[in-house]
């Protein structure tokens, strides 16, 4: 079995969730005996792969994805999807249900012999938004390294102080919503916080007020590699992961903090409750004072072993890649 990867042109210009989840992938499928390529638009022929395997539905992925299906071969796509529907000026007069919305998208979504969501709820709204039947979409849920589970807290303490502090790791940009994190712990009372990740290009005004908000009790530490042991030990070392975004599908940096041990406050908006379930606490990410008081409740709250225990049993990438063949074997027509 032959199977190209494709995602869209900028993806790997600021890393965040979704090219780790693409390269994760790649590396266990490849441990399990499925042939990658990651598709080179300069010298890869897509007719010598059995399968083209797009990781996002935006509509620049649409052209090879036709070239593929004229050439007979099979396309995958794992959606990477979410729409905050719900407070979409014109929601009450679609009714919830939008064929068309957005078209392009759609002819993505049409053109994939099987969709594969990050979870159900993203499922129900591929069925919904897009009308795609849900025998094409199988679910395979987003998952995370076994080696988090040994991260412990010394190298980052020893590089970054010893006091206690509150965690959060992704871009910087609205979305991510680390604005109100900050005035959310600023209200909080005498917490530190540590933000992990770089300014998204275009939301440079978005940052500064965000090192302005935040100055004299927030750390802000540059992107590192998602491989770097001082992330590893960073997460093991914080009193309480948050995870503030608007929406999050749901996140790989809340499954890595929850494989380290970390306790987990996290949004509401997304499918971060379908993957968390009990194990975390959950937060209205447009709502400061409740943000707020929501992080001192989840200060004093003891560590769960069971969060660790049911992310493990659950969310690695051994599990994802076995589903993701099956899909691969079911499309081929093989057993």
């Amino acid at each position: 079995m032959k199977v190209a990867f494709f995602t869209y042109s900028s993806a790997f210009q600021n890393v965040g969730g979704g090219e780790i989840q693409l390269l994760k992938t790649k590396e266990y499928l490849e441990k399990a005996g499925v042939s990658i390529d990651l598709f080179d638009m300069w010298k890869s022929r897509i007719e010598n792969y059995d399968v083209l395997h797009v990781f996002s539905s935006l509509p620049e992925c649409l052209g090879l994805i036709q070239v593929a299906k004229a050439k007979k071969v099979k396309v995958v796509t794992s959606s990477v999807l979410w729409s905050d529907f719900r407070s979409h000026p014109l929601r009450s007069s679609l009714k919830w249900i939008c064929p068309s919305f957005p078209s392009e998208r759609r002819k993505v979504l049409n053109a994939s012999d099987r969709i594969l969501p990050n979870s159900e709820a993203e499922k129900m709204q591929i069925t919904r938004f897009f009308a795609i039947p849900s025998g094409k979409i199988h679910v395979v849920h987003n998952a995370v390294d076994a080696v988090f589970a040994d991260a412990e807290p010394s190298l980052f303490r020893a590089k970054y102080g010893p006091e206690p502090f509150i965690l959060s790791v992704g871009r910087i940009e609205p979305r991510k919503n680390q604005l109100n994190l900050i005035r959310a712990v600023k209200k909080a009372g005498k917490h530190r916080l540590v933000l992990i990740g770089s300014p998204v290009s275009g939301h440079e005004d978005y940052y500064k007020k965000c090192l302005e908000e935040g100055a004299n009790f927030t750390t802000f530490i540059q992107t590192v590699l998602h491989t770097d042991t001082i992330l590893k030990s960073a997460y093991a070392a914080c009193e309480l992961f948050v995870l503030p975004a608007r929406f999050e599908t749901p996140g790989l940096a809340a499954l890595e903090a929850a494989l380290a041990g970390a306790k987990l406050l996290v949004t509401k908006g997304g499918s971060t409750k379908e993957y968390f379930k009990d194990h975390a606490s959950y937060l209205d990410p447009s709502d400061v004072t409740r943000m707020a008081e929501k992080i001192n409740e989840a200060l004093v709250r003891p560590k769960d072993q069971a969060l660790k225990d049911h992310v493990l049993n659950n969310y690695t990438w051994d599990r994802a890649a076995r589903e993701t063949i099956a899909c691969y074997k079911e499309v081929l027509g093989r057993s």
